[in-house]
């Protein structure tokens, strides 16, 4: 199960690589791509849904927005219902350039597992949903995760207290 973690760790730095290397490619920065891909998957959204889905300032999704307006990727339009609040939608451009990154990803990811059997690549796509399911249910508790990861810091500088050599290994 160890090298099951260590994969998925090796698996998720992987990925931050390319969607940094896929976001320069694009001229823009990760935030802005990630920002393009919540609004090709949730449709056209207030900056307050960027706010948190991307985990940054309001200031700094304004700034996020100037600079996706300027590069034609995104626009601000009036909220068809409620006049004080405005929506993010994606332009034309915006459009065709996110659904080619992830054209892109999903040739990427079927080259890596074309020569698998078909039957392993649907039970790893389960036990990746299984995963994924676990990991968002564990983040959507963020007061259990601070205590578990407290008790567990804790329990670990006890540890290292009582080891003369403090987990160094020589």
């Amino acid at each position: 199960m160890e090298r099951l973690a260590e994969q998925l760790r090796a698996v998720i730095v992987a990925t931050d690589e390319y969607r940094r290397a896929m976001a320069s490619a694009l001229g823009v920065g990760v935030h802005e791509a990630a920002a393009l891909g919540e609004l090709l998957h949730r449709g056209p959204i207030p900056p307050s849904m960027l706010v948190k889905r991307l985990g940054i300032a309001s200031a700094s999704v304004t700034a996020l927005l100037d600079r996706l307006e300027l590069a034609g990727l995104a626009r601000r339009e009036r909220h068809p219902t409620d006049r004080r609040s405005v929506l993010v939608v994606l332009t034309p451009a915006g459009r065709a350039a996110i659904e080619t990154m992830f054209e892109i990803f999903r040739d990427d990811v079927y080259a890596s597992v074309e020569r698998a059997q078909p039957a392993h690549v649907r039970e790893f796509t389960a036990v990746l949903a299984k995963i994924a399911r676990t990991l968002q249910e564990r983040a959507a508790q963020p007061a259990a995760i601070a205590a578990c990861l407290s008790e567990r810091v804790r329990g670990a500088g006890a540890v290292r207290a009582e080891d003369p050599d403090h987990g160094q290994r020589g």
